[in-house]
């Protein structure tokens, strides 16, 4: 079939209305030709696209180098690219996208060019992570469960189990593996003694396992089970509509030794305010009551176990009593919840709630009553119909936009507040369509969030920037709710807060949270410090002190002098700690007083402090560029000579040092790095170092000092917006790289 149109026409098109980007890239990685949806996804317009480079679409330098590795130069064999990378919009966002890059051959076959497709996947990335977020809340709550929990599928193998369930048949653990059935878990119990009611013979022990699969399977009301004679379990199981089987385990011990030992019962929850009864549904009487029931209805506990129910309930016959516990007693329903009066023995009475719970026991089976006195709860309830009525009456005042829509946006109410900001009379906008009034940029973004509401999920909120009439930018929260009935949308209703100055808060508190971070992070550190590594010398000088009085009282002299000098020892030490966390204190925090000033300058003067251990150390200092910086000379040069001061201690035995300073200058900042040709760094330590007084050598006398140096230099550089950190790649010494930010880019 031919194409009415030419191959170059179809082909055009296409890279038109593409809605990934499409970029065409020439041979010096130069960005020379883009579609629309690139102008839209990054917001450069095309002329500004011309001409850019890869670091100016690249969050990262390594995924830039990487795809340049893989691609350029162009006649590399490798023809096509697909990775998931991270890109850079105008606007400083970042984007995740899915990156396909394919070489463009001329008529020889030599490549010329490359075309990059992206493909926006940010919302994937972020679904992704929502999922493992969810995951994590799930186990998290899972293992929070007192109860046992289990789940098993449509096949009955075990698709989950808590570890509550794991500690509750701790004899049957070790078959609850994933996959495993429930009837393999069972016969491995019963095998190893876990039920006490299954019997001791073969026969009955088939009679028990068939029995219980039964309740397994076809399960109807829960049911006691007992592990031992001191412990008892309810069991609950129900089918779930996807046919998994669904099992809870509660241990219910002490309700079922109560139901023999009312006594007892009536000593554990002696002093629960709630009033708690023990009831027998045989002999329709109060076996035990708590202190407050018994205070609450002014009997003492023998009067009591002489009344029947209909006694102190008011205005109920016993046949009516009996026909409100009927189905409790007889085990059709495991709860009865009711309201009811009850009358005190003065005659007075008071509103409550009796919760009836069925304890099975086929010799006397009883019920355990929960009774809330309801006098408090109402009065409540009452204030509560008032403080809504009085809240009905202020959202009729409220300054936020409402709005009342049909599910296709068309209006059936608007309030005042949001008639105003549109500029139209409020009977007017009555009947048209809500996203008439919503700037165009925004109607297909509400379209879909309106469009992703469901009986599941009927309210979502979205943060929308609104123009006003006066030309001002307006923040608007909009919380939408889809009311639905039978599955099926009826109404929508829209509120919209003004949340400018929140946005605006937010900005400022994002400004401060760095610089409170960073504190937060040193007062845990100063924290750790004060009750341990301060503590240390302080117990060892006690120590010897102890040593000494107890040699004093002996009449022994002739280690006074060694403890005495183990104290003069500690003593230094704890001196030397004091004196560099005064150092860090005063240093870490200082007010930074910013100055252009040549990177050489600060090497130079951080050197000359050192002058003394540089001839010891035969050291040599090499700086292969110099750059202007902007700083605090004081502290960036502190910084220097905290590097330098470590090469030099931590140098190779009977060897000189050299010292290598480089330093580059890019549109991100400054990186600058000093390396040394000493003893190095393990790279798993590579963190620890930076920790206030962590020191990698226990031997002071061969490597002194306190540890709090490389604490120090991290502090100034995170004070001036920029970081440092090991080279772990470096492996013929030490090599720190250090980034400072570029003139008021801080």
């Amino acid at each position: 079939m031919r194409l009415p149109v030419s191959p170059e026409s179809l082909l055009h098109a296409l890279y038109e209305t593409l809605p990934d980007p499409v970029m065409i890239i020439d041979a010096d990685r130069k960005l020379i030709a883009s579609n629309a949806a690139a102008s839209a996804v990054f917001g450069y317009s095309a002329e500004e696209f011309l001409g850019l480079g890869p670091r100016d679409f690249y969050a990262s330098i390594e995924d830039a180098r990487e795809v340049g590795r893989a691609l350029f130069p162009l006649d590399k064999a490798t023809q096509t690219l697909h990775g998931q990378y991270q890109f850079l919009r105008k606007d400083g966002s970042i984007v995740t996208a899915e990156l396909t890059a394919n070489k463009i051959l001329d008529a020889d076959g030599k490549a010329v060019a490359l075309v990059a497709i992206l493909r926006d996947i940010s919302e994937t990335v972020a679904a992704r992570e929502e999922h493992r977020r969810t995951e994590s809340i799930l186990n998290t709550a899972l293992a929070s469960i007192s109860e046992g929990f289990i789940i098993f599928d449509k096949q009955d193998r075990l698709l989950l189990c808590n570890d509550a369930y794991f500690e509750i048949y701790a004899i049957s653990a070790p078959a609850m593996r994933i996959g495993a059935t429930f009837e393999s878990i069972i016969r491995y119990g019963v095998a190893h003694g876990q039920y006490a009611d299954c019997g001791k013979t073969e026969e009955e022990h088939e009679a028990w396992v068939a029995w219980r699969m039964e309740r397994h399977r076809n399960p109807s009301k829960p049911y006691i089970q007992r592990l031992s004679t001191n412990r008892s379990l309810l069991v609950e199981e129900r089918i779930a509509e996807d046919g998994l089987n669904v099992g809870v385990r509660t241990d219910v011990s002490i309700l079922s030794q109560a139901k023999n030992e009312a006594e007892r019962l009536g000593q554990i929850i002696e002093n629960v305010a709630q009033e708690v009864y023990l009831f027998s549904l045989t002999k329709d009487k109060i076996v035990s009551a708590n202190k407050a029931a018994r205070d609450n209805l002014q009997y003492s506990l023998e009067e009591l176990r002489e009344l029947s129910a209909a006694d102190f309930i008011a205005g109920s016959a016993q046949d009516e009593m009996n026909a409100l516990i009927a189905p409790t007693g007889s085990a059709e329903s495991k709860i009865q919840i009711f309201d009811t009066m009850h009358r005190r023995k003065d005659g007075s009475t008071y509103p409550c709630r009796v919760r009836l719970e069925h304890m099975e026991d086929p010799d006397d089976p009883v019920a355990l009553a929960f009774v809330e006195d309801m006098t408090e709860r109402l009065e409540i309830e009452r204030a509560l119909k008032q403080k809504e009525h009085e809240f009905e009456t202020l959202a009729r005042n409220l300054p936020d936009f409402i709005v009342r829509a049909k599910p296709d946006t068309t209006l059936t109410y608007v309030n005042e507040h949001y008639a105003r900001y549109v500029g139209r009379p409020a009977d007017e906008m009555i009947g048209r369509k809500f996203l008439d009034f919503v700037p165009e940029a925004n109607r297909a973004m509400l379209i879909e969030h309106l469009a992703s509401l469901s009986p599941e999920q009927p309210l979502r909120t979205s943060e929308q920037a609104m123009p006003s009439l006066t030309g001002e930018t307006l923040w608007c929260l909009w919380s939408n709710l889809m009311v639905f009935e039978d599955g099926k949308p009826v109404e929508l209703v829209s509120v919209g807060r003004d949340i400018t100055q929140v946005r605006e808060a937010q900005n400022r508190i994002a400004r401060q949270s760095r610089e409170l971070e960073l504190r937060n992070n040193a007062l845990e550190q100063f924290s750790a410090v004060v009750s341990h590594d301060l503590k240390a010398p302080l117990r060892q000088i006690r120590l010897f002190a102890d040593m000494i009085a107890e040699d004093i009282k002996l009449g022994k002299a002739e280690d006074l002098a060694t403890f005495s000098g183990y104290i003069s020892q500690r003593s230094e030490a704890m001196e030397a700690m004091t004196s560099s966390l005064l150092e860090y204190s005063q240093l870490a925090y200082q007010r930074i007083n910013p100055e252009k000033f040549q990177l050489s300058k600060a090497l130079n003067e951080a050197w000359t402090n050192l002058s003394v251990n540089v001839e010891e150390a035969q050291a040599s200092l090499i700086v292969e560029k110099d750059i202007d910086l902007y700083g605090d000379f004081t502290l960036l040069t502190h910084l220097y000579q905290n590097l330098f001061a470590n090469s030099l201690k931590y140098r190779r035995q009977d060897s000189s040092v050299e010292i290598r300073v480089e330093a580059q200058t890019d549109r991100e900042g400054h990186k600058i790095t000093v390396e040394d040709d000493g003893i190095g760094i393990a790279p798993e330590q590579a963190e620890r170092i930076f920790g206030v007084f962590q020191r990698l050598h226990a031997d002071e006398k061969l490597y002194s000092g306190t540890g709090i140096g490389l604490a120090l230099c991290r502090r100034i550089a995170e004070s001036h917006h920029g970081s440092i950190h090991l080279d772990t790649s470096y492996r013929d010494g030490a090599r720190f790289v250090i980034t400072l930010p570029r003139q008021g880019a801080g």
